[in-house]
């Protein structure tokens, strides 16, 4: 009985160890697809969260704010034609508002890869630094002020949409340069007086009105207005607000392709993203993955180049190098680096906007927006890579926590990025930017691979 039991249980123990080595030679294919099902269903969760808690309400309090901040100045424009006294806490108002649309205009910069790209809505309402002797020959055009001075607003508008270069008179900055001096909102006193405008060296001897600057900035506040209607329709599509909707689709009759709210396939840019790796998308030859990548490179990576090398680096490098530096042009040639190639410099705002760009990184990265370090949710980027590299979040952790650090110190110096681009500490925070954008690049290979 022991010697039939023992043989019937070495038998057992033989077929136990050969089904044990037939699962081993499965596993490795059916544990890979099984990985890939896990992954996939988690990136299309983190893309949902990355839409509805980034995205969307990115745009839409865009569109909000740069709504309100066309109201204001229009407000304020009537008053000034009405020989209505202005104060300085409507001044202040503008340029609160404006810096709040800034801000979300900025916290948008780690999703350019989209529409803002595609219909050329970046440059047109954010190219910089303003051509202030463009602005000028606008400034003391009459026919051309009477045009944007229209009693129809919406022609007033299209005026200026078409007429007015991009060398920042649309967008931003032009607005920038009416309401800001020397980082503070411009004195009442200017516009009540209709005072003659005498910046630096280009207006001298040119009778540019306080008025007829306004009536500038009413224009190009309502083009910029209209701009961000379309981002956020162009993402949100039928989600976005009624009245925007039909907004877009009136400055598309007018415009036609300028004002495209769908990509090439029909959808908008948010449906587009979630339909990943079905023919509806976009995306239809690629992964899940691939939505990784686009995030991580065309939107974070593209980002954190750009505060590096550009928006900070030209002005630093020329400030600091007994030789002339240089930079690639948009049309890849070396272009010499300009010591005034600075951003937001009349409101001071230049550390804020390039503070805001790295944050929009963290938001797309966490997966909602401005949270605390470590904050993210839980279908997320940073969520994803934590599960299945921990070592490399943290390390991409600690580059994003560091540049942001480098960044506050910027803030905190109490010196505008305008009066000491060559400073030590900018230098730093260049450094320190460049380091995320290598650890972004680093998860993104890894995630691709893996």
């Amino acid at each position: 009985m022991k010697k039939t039991f023992k043989t019937i249980a070495m038998a057992l123990a033989a077929i136990v160890s050969l089904a044990g080595m037939v699962s081993c030679n499965e596993d490795p294919n059916e544990e890979a697809k099984k990985l890939i099902e896990e992954q996939n269903t988690a990136i299309e969760a983190l893309t949902k969260m990355y839409l509805d808690k980034v995205i969307y309400p990115t745009y839409s309090d865009l569109a909000t704010a740069t709504t309100t901040l066309y109201e204001q100045i229009d407000a304020f424009n009537t008053k000034l034609k009405n020989g209505t006294v202005v104060t300085d806490n409507e001044v202040s108002a503008i340029c609160t508002t404006y810096k709040e649309a800034r801000k979300y205009w900025e916290q948008s910069e780690a999703f350019l890869y989209g529409a803002a790209s595609d219909f050329n809505i970046d440059p047109h309402i954010d190219t910089w630094p303003l051509a202030i002797e463009t602005l000028r020959e606008i400034l003391v055009n009459d026919a051309q002020i009477a045009r944007l001075d229209d009693s129809d607003a919406s022609k007033a508008i299209e005026y200026a949409r078409t007429t007015l270069s991009e060398d920042g008179q649309l967008g931003f900055h032009g607005l920038e340069f009416i309401f800001f001096r020397d980082g503070k909102p411009r004195s009442s006193t200017y516009f009540n007086g209709n005072g003659t405008e005498k910046y630096e060296d280009y207006f001298t001897g040119y009778d540019v009105k306080a008025h007829t600057e306004v009536i500038y900035a009413k224009a190009v506040a309502g083009d910029l207005r209209d701009k961000c209607y379309q981002l956020e329709v162009a993402w949100e599509g039928t989600k976005a607000p009624a009245a925007h909707i039909a907004r877009v689709e009136a400055c598309k009759e007018s415009f036609g392709d300028d004002y495209g709210v769908t990509t090439k396939t029909g959808l908008s840019y948010g449906e587009d993203l979630l339909a990943a790796s079905t023919q509806k998308s976009s995306l239809a030859s690629s992964s899940w993955k691939k939505v990784m990548e686009i995030i991580f490179v065309d939107g974070c990576s593209n980002i954190c180049g750009e505060v590096a090398d550009q928006k900070m680096g030209q002005a630093y490098r020329a400030s600091t190098s007994a030789v002339t530096t240089y930079h690639e042009g948009e049309d890849g040639e070396q272009e010499a680096d300009d010591p005034n190639y600075i951003e937001s410099p009349y409101s001071y705002n230049s550390f804020e906007d390039f503070f805001d760009n790295i944050m929009s990184i963290q938001n797309s990265l966490y997966g909602n927006i401005e949270a605390s370090e470590g904050g993210y949710e839980s279908h997320s980027v940073m969520a994803y890579l934590t599960k299945y590299n921990s070592d490399m979040a943290a390390e991409l952790q600690g580059k994003l926590t560091a540049a942001l650090s480098a960044l506050k110190t910027c803030l905190n110096s109490g010196t505008p990025f305008v009066k000491n681009p060559g400073a030590e500490y900018v230098g730093a925070a260049i450094d320190a930017v460049g380091e995320l954008d290598s650890a972004l690049n680093e998860a993104s290979n890894w995630v691709l691979k893996n």
